[in-house]
């Protein structure tokens, strides 16, 4: 599986020129932790996190961004990227096409992964996992049977 599968696609993005009240605003009311930062051009130039508003002084984002952020392009294997997740210790990952954020990944897309079952449309068989079963251990059918869907609390 690639990146390009797993990520948000409707990545919110700020300008470095934003204040960084306007900055926690948008956190605040998209309910997420941090934002690609990019330039008047349109290309990616840092990340803010909350960790940078409450920790960092500066009037702007551009003066408490995070810069050098660790990037992934659109084909990168979401094993590679799990692995920049834990090893590097960070929450999110932009997904970068010629400098252009295309869409980012972050650990919570790896757990809405994990709840995620797959379907066979002809027995009803379910199973976990990121990618559909070659076949259906009950009745058969091929990978095309199934369909993805996310599992009820409790289940």
């Amino acid at each position: 599986m690639k990146a390009r599968e797993l990520m948000t696609q409707a990545v919110i993005c700020i300008h470095e020129d934003t204040t960084i009240e306007d900055a926690a605003r948008v956190l605040a009311r998209n309910r997420i932790s941090g934002l690609p930062v990019v330039n008047s051009e349109g290309l990616l130039v840092g990340l803010v996190s909350e960790l940078d508003l409450i920790a960092k002084p500066g009037r702007l984002v551009a003066d408490i961004m995070s810069r050098g952020v660790v990037t992934v392009g659109p084909d990168t294997e979401i094993d590679q990227i799990q692995h920049l997740l834990t090893n590097q210790r960070i929450r999110r990952v932009p997904v970068v096409e010629h400098g252009r954020v295309v869409g980012i990944v972050s650990r919570s897309d790896f757990v809405r992964q994990m709840a995620m079952r797959w379907v066979c449309g002809v027995c009803g068989e379910s199973v976990r996992g990121f990618e559909p079963p070659t076949r259906c251990v009950s009745c058969g059918a091929d990978a095309n049977a199934f369909v993805h869907d996310l599992l009820p609390p409790g289940m």
